[in-house]
């Protein structure tokens, strides 16, 4: 089984060979000491296993950060974590991490996120869990907000081709490939399947697409109606256009109500004719999908 590899974390101190690990087991040569040290081990995993269960059904975010400080005091570096753990104790610190990873997700802290993963990478080289695969796909997705590309293929191709076809991973796969061809309204109809994931994500996702198609409009328009820019960017309303436009620089004009991504002053009329040539082509043919669209949903 392959590890998660996290291309962008927080600097890592320690080699592979020397993880961090949630607690050392010391090593004894009486077999009653050792079987005892494993079960204050056990008890203690257990102990804030169920104490930051009970915080998250409960939503306390104080007592959520007083059980995250018992984990950082007990972390200690030893020299190889997979073989200081029994399967009893492994299975209950990845579960804490996992815990630990998807509560940083909840709270978008991604370098937590990546943390966890990181601390969780040993374990997922010797045997992995039902979760692995959805951890993988939130740091695919979080690369799609990111627009980092690169880092999203270098990941997927360092895993084994069994990997692709799985059900979690193929949401990420999906955005990815929809997002270089163009199509942004295959991208709307999974707003279900991605917000299962995260809502953050979802969000984050689409504020990334709208800056990458108000890019794409820029360059290929001077203006357009404020109820087609509005379409083209997947909004529901002139008021949520008119924000973006603050933020983008794009000027509104309330008498022709159009939007206007140039000024047109500065462009000459060969300029223009460049412009407006496939702009009406090419809004045309989005327009008319964009109403086939709703016509069918």
């Amino acid at each position: 089984m392959l590890p998660i590899v996290v291309l962008e974390s927080a600097p890592i101190t320690t080699p592979p060979s020397k993880a961090t690990a949630i607690i050392d087991v010391p090593k004894f040569t009486s077999p009653f000491l050792s079987l005892l040290a494993s079960a204050c081990v056990i008890a203690l995993l257990k102990s804030i296993l169920l104490s930051w269960a009970s915080c998250l059904r409960a939503d306390d975010i104080t007592r959520g950060a007083d059980v995250a400080g018992n984990l950082n005091r007990v972390k200690l570096i030893i020299s190889n974590p997979l073989s200081s753990f029994d399967d009893k104790q492994t299975d209950l610190v990845v579960e804490i991490l996992e815990m630990g990873a998807f509560n940083a997700i909840d709270k978008k802290d991604i370098s937590s996120f990546q943390r966890y993963l990181t601390l969780l990478n040993p374990f997922y080289t010797k045997k992995t869990t039902q979760n692995y695969e959805k951890l993988l796909s939130l740091q695919l997705l979080i690369y799609l907000t990111q627009n980092k590309l690169s880092d999203f293929h270098s990941l997927l191709e360092s895993l084994p081709l069994e990997y692709l076809n799985n059900q979690h991973l193929q949401s990420p796969i999906s955005l990815e490939r929809w997002i270089m061809e163009g199509s942004y309204n295959k991208i709307w109809e999974s707003k279900s399947t991605i917000e299962s994931f995260s809502t953050w994500i979802w969000s984050d996702l689409i504020d990334t697409i709208r800056n990458e198609i108000a890019s794409c409009q820029e360059k290929a328009y001077d203006s357009l109606p404020m109820n087609d820019a509005a379409t083209l960017l997947f909004f529901t309303n002139q008021s949520e256009l008119s924000q973006f436009a603050n933020k983008r620089g794009w000027t509104i004009s309330p008498s022709t109500q159009h939007v206007i991504f140039k000024d047109l002053n500065s462009i000459t009329g060969i300029e223009k004719a460049k412009i407006q040539l496939p702009s009406r082509n090419m809004i045309s043919h989005s327009l008319n999908y964009a109403k086939e669209l709703e016509s069918i949903v």
